[in-house]
């Protein structure tokens, strides 16, 4: 039930934000100023009815998941805790005078504002539904977690934290334009939802390829924990070594990081809060450009530098 409530509420984020696309694409490039904010309200109204629709989809979602409420969540409470459309509706325009200003033609200055308009409109319906997920969980006495429902396509941080379990009080982290859900947890619920290898493993090329990089694709392929690949790009840097540039990471070298752990010998950087283990940790990108094709040998330096673990 909480991977349908999740598809239902990305695809009412989606059908919202064509219906807000198709009032931006009315402007005028000869006047775009007032043909936009003529239109405003019309984008504004529709907005606000995605954001009740995917607020109202909460209770009959979660009286079945998870019991009667215990108090009543207003749909509206949750979508006026989105904020304000002012900023949103504003934006869109003034992108597309920056691009006017930077030279491009009207046609596209008009699709960068879209293109915002569109990822903002998605963001701002996500997250009235779930501001009513999450107010109708604390109705319920019996549910004590919430559990991150990822649905595919997703992007390499969203997947990493697939099924990954939080308390009430801890906040949901999301992205522009992320349509993921959550699942309320009771003591006694024994259901799974997907973890982040059995999400990799339904997809196709062309997503793991969009989602984690040729070379972070692969070296989940060869076994790598997904968490240890895309965690990696974080702390991405340059380093010289052996005579030469190569691509390496600041992520998990500390003692207390998987590959830090793995070091025996460790550097404390001036300035630094840590210090980090002495070897660099290299990115997928660099242990498949050493390995050369040769696929032992690409196992052996991701399990070296903490990926395989």
């Amino acid at each position: 039930m909480a991977q349908r409530h999740q598809a239902e509420r990305a695809a009412q984020a989606a059908a919202t934000a064509a219906a807000v696309r198709a009032v931006w694409g009315e402007v005028e490039a000869r006047d775009l100023e007032a043909s936009w904010l003529a239109r405003a309200p019309v984008a504004a109204g529709l907005i606000r009815a995605g954001q009740l629709t995917a607020a109202q989809g909460s209770a009959p979602w979660l009286e079945l998941e998870a019991g009667p409420a215990e108090g009543l969540v207003r749909a509206e409470a949750a979508v006026a805790a989105t904020g304000d459309l002012t900023g949103p509706l504003l934006y869109p325009l003034l992108i597309a005078f920056n691009r006017l200003r930077r030279g491009l033609s009207g046609a596209l200055s008009i699709l960068s504002g879209a293109a915002f308009l569109e990822m903002v409109t998605r963001s701002l319906v996500a997250d009235a539904g779930r501001i009513a997920d999450m107010a109708g969980m604390i109705a319920r006495p019996r549910v004590v977690t919430y559990v991150r429902v990822v649905h595919l396509p997703a992007c390499a941080r969203c997947i990493i934290l697939a099924a990954r379990e939080y308390s009430l009080s801890e906040g949901f982290l999301r992205h522009p334009r992320c349509d993921c859900t959550m699942a309320p947890r009771r003591p006694g619920d024994s259901w799974d939802l997907p973890s982040p290898q059995s999400l990799y493993e339904e997809m196709t090329t062309a997503q793991r390829l969009r989602s984690f990089g040729r070379a972070g694709a692969a070296a989940i392929a060869d076994g790598a924990d997904p968490t240890q690949v895309v965690n990696a790009r974080r702390g991405m840097t340059t380093v010289t070594r052996y005579g030469r540039q190569v691509q390496a990471t600041r992520e998990g070298t500390t003692r207390r990081g998987l590959y830090g752990a793995r070091r025996a010998k460790f550097a404390k950087v001036p300035g630094a809060k840590y210090a980090r283990a002495g070897a660099p940790r290299l990115m997928p990108e660099e242990i498949y450009r050493l390995a050369d094709g040769d696929r032992e040998h690409a196992v052996r330096l991701l399990r070296r530098n903490g990926y395989i673990v």
